[in-house]
């Protein structure tokens, strides 16, 4: 009884672990949120204490 000789494969199934690269628009639009939300929160903290220490 003669054996089929069986080569690998040779597509690459992807990673699903890996996830899928970023596009930079999407780093530059987060990065300037996060950068917006930063300075909002800086200034309500500001105005929280001088309006608290206003005597």
């Amino acid at each position: 009884m003669s054996k089929k000789n069986r080569t690998p494969s040779t597509t690459t199934h992807p990673d699903p672990v890996a996830p899928a690269p970023v596009s930079w628009r999407r780093l530059v639009s987060v990065a300037l949120l996060t950068g917006a939300f930063r300075h909002i929160g800086a200034l309500l903290a500001s105005f929280a204490v001088t309006w608290w220490q206003h005597d």
